[in-house]
């Protein structure tokens, strides 16, 4: 069986011998008849299959079914082949995808003490020429074993590595290790090369990192590329058997949900690299855990259009704590001394699970018309079993499989409608220190912001801009370019710097370049003077809000020419804008804004806006509007053209009349809303 990814009429899918399937999968980590059937009956068709004997980080293996790597160089397959048997037998029409893990076995560690354990210390070992090709090896094995019996009925695989299976090196912290030492002499082509010191690593201070700290910076690129480097070797050593016929993908690149300091030390800032590779065709992670109450939105953790530009896959795992989801594991469990315990404990975030159908219910729709609109797939991962276990959330999984299909159908275009742009990046991120809270504050928290604007938006990487597709925007952010290379500026100018386009820059853009701290180069990148304040200037002042500035270094705006929009506590030019050539440039001293702001400068731009109230969350595209109220009240939401007449909800089923240009949506239990026009 040959399977690809497709795009029909905007939206990527996923084809089999030529038939297009939704990307609506299924995954577990305990699958049971029970539940492979129940998710079939609902009209899941692609399925994940976990065959692993790994202990988890709960403490409990990932799999009951046991483990295929036994020995060096030794496999049983027998694992996998009943697992496949069962799910062969509950889902006869189904396709699968296999996830393997690559991580240490016991029998692994037990050669040698000295040897790092991947789950737990992933960036020690990654570099080890002999784990290298043990895992390659294992992967082929494993991989030709599935082609040869279950071929006709796979669609693609996941590699699975690091800590929780998403290729997270948490627990070394960056700490050294003989063999990753080794690996960055290596790197270095110097055979006297050592390791930087803990001490400086970790060391405090300003946002970045001084021109003297550069051995911090070759390290950090070292110790993400150790990663990237280990997963594009799994992903070639798949591909020496698969070839093209089946699809690729791995949990990875985190930037927008990790934080500080945890996006220096798990090794996923080399993201763009793996995002890019010909080998990966899919990448997943979960929904953004920071966002799962009933008033939050949809987020997700990586630049999501940097995988839909290049025709891949991005999956989003809904794996939120439902009301049927298990409160408590009762089951014996193995801490890191591998010593068997019994201990009944709390399920980790049972804690703020949703309380009742309605709830659930409320996340599922809300994550299923945020993947809808933004062309995303998703998967319903039922962790160990119970997560979905009631009527209402079966039917309500049958029903948005029955909405995707009846859009296919339709023909009409699901491509984004977002005039705004969102650009991030990971090599800034190079420079900038493990105790700054840029992580967190301009990347994690800004999704929420994003969420509140009323207007789609689209999330990049740096590495875009040389795709066409970054011409079509009017209005670009960018979040953390702290360190611009030329041929990123040259791009810059080229794409972002035409007449009738905005550019909103973030705190300290091209601030780090060349290793040297400058804010001569934030004047030259934004075109308004700024300089630094050894003092801080205060709070940002808006809308009667106080704004904490930011931590050192501190920035100020000293231009005459410019227009002054916000202002900090002592008097000083925090936010402003100039136009020049017909190009608007508007910086940001501060790493945070709010989203009122936010629409200022978006409604002055002459972008639509779909909604005004920060909780009621939109998620449009060419051929809906999906709408979120985390109101009590009834959610009023404007739409752009022509577009009077009646709107008919596809996941309620009622029907809305247009007056005005706007929609009336009364306040409901179930309080998302897929909206198309009759």
């Amino acid at each position: 069986m040959k399977a690809s990814i497709v795009r029909r009429h905007g939206q990527l899918m996923i084809d089999l011998d030529g038939k297009p399937f939704p990307a609506l999968a299924f995954k577990s980590f305990r699958p049971t008849p029970e539940n492979v059937s129940d998710f079939y009956a609902a009209g899941v068709r692609l399925f994940t299959v976990l065959s692993s004997g790994v202990i988890s980080g709960l403490g409990i293996p990932y799999s009951l079914y046991g483990e295929s790597w036994v020995g060096d160089g030794l496999y049983d397959f027998g694992p996998v082949d009943r697992q496949m048997d069962m799910f062969l037998e509950n889902a006869p029409e189904g396709f699968f995808a296999p996830m393997f893990q690559i991580d240490t076995r016991p029998w692994y560690l037990a050669e040698d003490p000295e040897r790092p354990n991947s789950f737990m210390r992933l960036s020690q070992i990654a570099g080890d020429p002999r784990f290298i090709r043990d895992t390659a090896d294992y992967l082929r094995a494993v991989v030709a074993h599935c082609e040869e019996k279950y071929g006709e009925r796979i669609w693609g695989y996941f590699m699975l590595g690091g800590s929780t299976t998403e290729w997270f090196s948490d627990y070394d912290y960056e700490a050294p290790h003989p063999w990753k030492e080794a690996a960055y002499r290596r790197y270095l082509g110097d055979e006297s090369a050592a390791l930087p010191d803990p001490g400086l690593l970790n060391r405090e201070g300003p946002n970045f990192l001084g021109g003297d700290e550069g051995e911090v910076v070759r390290f950090r690129r070292f110790h993400a590329k150790l990663i990237s480097d280990l997963i594009l070797s799994c992903a070639s050593a798949v591909r020496s058997v698969t070839g093209r016929r089946k699809l690729l993908g791995l949990y990875f690149g985190y930037l927008f949900e990790l934080g500080s300091p945890r996006l220096h030390n798990a090794g996923h800032l080399d993201y763009e690299r793996v995002f890019a590779s010909p080998d990966i065709d899919m990448i997943a992670s979960p929904s953004s855990y920071g966002y799962r109450g009933q008033r939050d939105p949809s987020a997700f953790m990586v630049p999501e259009k940097t995988l839909d530009c290049r025709d891949k896959l991005y999956f989003l795992e809904f794996d939120h704590r439902t009301h049927t989801a298990p409160k408590v594991i009762d089951e014996p469990f193995y801490p890191e001394s591998g010593n068997q315990i019994y201990s009944s404990r709390i399920f980790p975030g049972a804690e703020t699970a949703c309380r009742n159908e309605a709830e659930s219910l409320n996340l599922m729709y809300r994550d299923f018309v945020f993947c809808e609109a933004n062309g995303a797939a998703l998967w319903w991962f039922d962790m160990l079993g119970g997560w979905f276990r009631s009527e209402g959330m079966m039917n309500a999984i049958r029903h948005m499989i029955e909405i995707d299909r009846d859009l296919m159908e339709r023909n009409v275009g699901r491509s984004s409608a977002a005039r705004i742009a969102v650009i991030a990046e990971g090599g800034s991120m190079y420079r900038v220190r493990k105790s700054s809270p840029l992580a967190t504050v301009s990347l994690n928290l800004m999704r929420p912001v994003f969420a509140q604007i009323g207007a789609p938006y689209d999330l990049y990487s740096v590495g875009d801009l040389a795709e066409p597709c970054l011409a079509d925007y009017d209005f670009y952010l960018f979040l953390n370019a702290y360190d611009i290379s030329p041929k990123t500026r040259r791009l810059i100018d080229r794409v972002c710097r035409r007449p009738g386009k905005t550019i909103l820059w973030i705190y300290a853009p091209d601030y780090a370049g060349e290793g040297e701290n400058s804010t001569d180069r934030i004047s030259a990148v934004t075109g308004i003077r700024v300089r630094e304040r050894t003092e801080d200037p205060g709070s940002l002042l808006w809308d009667g809000q106080p704004i904490t500035a930011a931590k050192a270094p501190h920035f100020v705006i000293d231009d005459p020419d410019c227009t002054v929009v916000a202002r900090f506590e002592d008097g000083s030019a925090a936010v402003a804008e100039k136009t020049a050539d017909g190009v608007r440039s508007i910086y940001s001293a501060v790493y945070w804004l709010p989203s009122v702001l936010l629409r200022k400068f978006l409604d002055e731009s002459g972008i639509f806006l779909y909604s005004r109230e920060p909780l009621v969350y939109t998620y449009a595209n060419r051929a809906f509007l999906g709408v979120y109220n985390a109101t009590d009240e009834a959610a009023v939401v404007s739409v752009p053209g022509h577009a009077e007449g009646v709107w008919k909800d596809q996941i309620g089923g009622e029907s809305f009349r247009c007056e005005n240009g706007r929609l009336t949506l009364p306040r409901r239990e179930l309080r998302a809303y897929l909206l198309c026009r009759e």
